[in-house]
């Protein structure tokens, strides 16, 4: 038993080698932060590569003091051959995108405005400008972004509701089997066992939903082992649970998040958070509740979040 349970861990743990696979970058995004994701559709042949962008930040419609927008922790803006992210703490009321081309030729587009939480936008390249216009898609998730959606993107797309309905049946049966006095290993390794094998798939579904998955995870996992040396408790069962609970509210998280205006990104982020937050607090108390107090899994839940928080807002990745 314990070299199947030592076989899950690694593949658990080879997972971050996976998840590079669909992604260029890993986004520290371990609590969500507006975003704008800009889809590239050219009116001119041959089609020009982007070869490097900026955002400009602008207080007013025409911009008349333009700034770019500054990298900080996951605040950043970037460019493939064809199409820019961003995501930031906040943005400014208006925007304009500067890009420059493999043609030689350097667009400036009009003057936009940011309406989602998770924004998407398609800019038209003309031959001496941009224009750009966003588009509202509901949230943003991958089947969903402007263009055609890949094998991948339809993979995760699909793939994510199926995991959200069985991962809280094995955390509700978890639960049931651990919270109560007098529980032995037999009521619950093989629960323990189902989400850990569900965990690989389920990272790699859950990273098309938000980046910061991965990282949520590994913070979180680490916090808690802290917790259960410190505590001398089992760690089999409550990591577990920090595992579950991760993989279900932070893809649901994000999209949620993402159908929200992006006007007043710091009030849905501090909202979204104190959902969470007490969400996985009651998660933590029903599989803990013979040993572990509401008030402790309140404050264990707050010491896991603060610290993926923390880490996704500060980690230059």
């Amino acid at each position: 038993m314990k070299k199947v349970s030592r076989l899950l861990v690694f593949i658990f743990l080879l997972s971050p080698g996976l998840m590079i696979l669909p992604s260029r970058r890993v986004q520290a995004d371990a609590g969500p932060h507006p975003t704008m994701q800009f889809t590239f559709i050219s009116e001119i042949k041959p089609v020009p590569a982007i070869q490097s962008g900026q955002l400009l930040e602008c207080n007013d419609a025409a911009c008349t003091k333009p700034a770019p927008l500054g990298e900080l922790g996951p605040q950043r803006f970037e460019c493939l051959d064809t199409a820019c992210n961003s995501m930031a703490y906040s943005y400014s009321p208006y925007h304009r995108l500067q890009i420059k081309f493999s043609d030689g030729a350097t667009r400036l587009s009009n003057s936009f405005t940011k309406q989602a939480f998770a924004a998407n936008y398609v800019v038209y390249i003309y031959e001496n400008d941009l224009t750009v216009e966003e588009k509202f898609l509901g949230p943003n998730v991958p089947f969903l972004r402007a263009g055609a959606p890949t094998l991948w993107s339809l993979l995760t797309t699909l793939a994510f509701p199926l995991l959200e309905i069985i991962l809280p049946i094995i955390l509700v049966g978890l639960a049931l089997r651990t919270g109560r006095a007098g529980a032995s290993l037999a009521d619950y390794v093989h629960w323990q066992e189902a989400a850990w094998l569900l965990a690989v798939p389920a990272i790699l579904a859950g990273i098309g939903w938000t980046k910061g998955l991965i990282i949520t995870l590994l913070v979180e996992l680490l916090v808690g082992k802290v917790y259960v040396l410190w505590r001398k408790r089992s760690a089999g069962v409550l990591l577990t649970v920090i595992l579950l609970l991760n993989l279900i509210t932070q893809p649901i998280l994000w999209v949620t998040v993402s159908g929200f205006s992006g006007l007043t990104p710091a009030f849905v982020i501090l909202l979204a958070e104190m959902v969470v937050w007490l969400a996985e607090a009651g998660g933590l108390y029903l599989s803990q509740r013979s040993s572990m107090r509401w008030q402790e899994a309140v404050w264990v839940s707050f010491a896991l979040n603060a610290a993926s928080f923390v880490a996704g807002s500060l980690l230059p990745l």
